[in-house]
């Protein structure tokens, strides 16, 4: 029988978050530990939206209520970081990651995870997130019973609405491919991959620079190489990326993987087939029609400091298959890019023959 709701009033009993727990899967499991019928309750308590559980100025109301202190719940709810010139971005477990990057409308889990331990992982709340790369298996969105999506609010973390007890069903298995790639996001979200996984990454010859990436910027690079297309382009409108989709998610796991692997072989295969499919007078050749929006995402959308690996692969290309000028100044190509280009403009071969 689930216990009445008094707007105003605290929680009888404390339950205690743990490290790397899903915001509002703590507070799933502790309307389960004080039996109200799901983590909806909490927030009428608190006066709240769900909406508005991750808002600076809301802390303290659920802090109050949940008996926490005003840190435990701002250091584990994904607050909006508050800076000028910045994409929306918020903070995962200190991480600053965008906005879009996490998906709140249809949870995902690992039902062999919630055999081992009823808890709802944060990193199952990123939208990129479609497998568990130690049990090497799909997540799950919809309750295998009752055929509905998994929802915020149910009785338990392990049970769906209907009753089904999710530790009981065998999820899909997955290939190396997802399992690796997933191992990378779970290490730099701060969660362990596993045995298995970290022998995959080792195999796929992924980029070492991509290994120490910070998480943002490693789904940023995850998203845009994903992006190629089995032709090598970039589409000329880039969709974002619905962080609902679990199918989606699992596609773009493996397009990114397949540019990674054995790095950067793919990536030059790729740059190629983009400049043939071009002009063959070196004199037309240009890199905005060559590369439309690869290019522009590289060196006007994609910070300098992190894909610096990304920008090396793309200039060693240049100097050595690219069969057009360098035209004007291309202040974000290195000088060594400039000085081994297979073509010189005129006027800098006049300088250089002193004629």
């Amino acid at each position: 029988m689930n216990m009445p709701i008094r707007s105003g009033t605290r929680l009888l009993f404390r339950v205690d978050p743990l490290p790397g727990e899903s915001p509002r899967g703590y507070l799933c499991r502790v309307a389960q530990e004080h039996t109200y019928g799901g983590p909806c309750s909490l927030t009428q308590l608190a006066g709240l939206s769900p909406a508005g559980l991750d808002r600076e100025n809301r802390v303290e109301q659920i802090a109050h209520v949940l008996r926490l202190d005003p840190e435990e719940w701002r250091a584990m709810c994904y607050r909006r970081i508050q800076r000028r010139d910045q994409f929306d971005q918020r903070l995962f477990y200190g991480k600053p990651i965008s906005t879009d990057d996490l998906n709140y409308q249809r949870p995902r889990l690992c039902p062999a995870c919630l055999r081992e331990r009823p808890i709802w992982w944060a990193v199952w709340d990123l939208g990129l997130v479609a497998a568990c790369p130690i049990h090497c298996c799909r997540l799950i969105n919809v309750c295998p019973a009752c055929n509905r999506r998994l929802t915020w609010q149910r009785s338990a973390v392990h049970k769906c609405r209907c009753g089904f007890d999710f530790r009981n069903f065998i999820p899909e298995t997955v290939d190396r491919d997802l399992v690796a790639i997933h191992a990378v996001i779970h290490r730099a979200a701060g969660f362990p991959a596993g045995e298995v996984a970290e022998r995959s990454i080792a195999e796929h010859g992924f980029p070492p620079e991509m290994l120490e990436m910070k998480l943002g910027s490693l789904l940023r690079l995850i998203l845009f190489l994903s992006s190629i297309k089995e032709k090598g382009r970039l589409g000329q409108k880039q969709r974002p990326f619905a962080g609902t989709d679990l199918a989606t998610a699992i596609q773009i796991g493996r397009a990114a993987v397949t540019m990674l692997r054995d790095w950067p072989q793919p990536l030059r295969e790729a740059l190629r087939f983009m400049a043939s499919a071009t002009l063959d007078d070196p004199a037309a050749l240009n890199f905005r029609t060559s590369f439309p929006n690869f290019y522009r995402h590289l060196f006007y959308t994609l910070p300098r400091s992190e894909f610096r690996f990304v920008r090396d692969v793309f200039e060693r290309f240049v100097i050595e298959d690219w069969n057009g000028f360098i035209r004007g100044q291309h202040r974000y190509f290195s000088a060594e890019t400039h000085r081994n280009s297979q073509w010189l403009a005129s006027s800098v071969a006049a300088r250089t023959a002193r004629t």
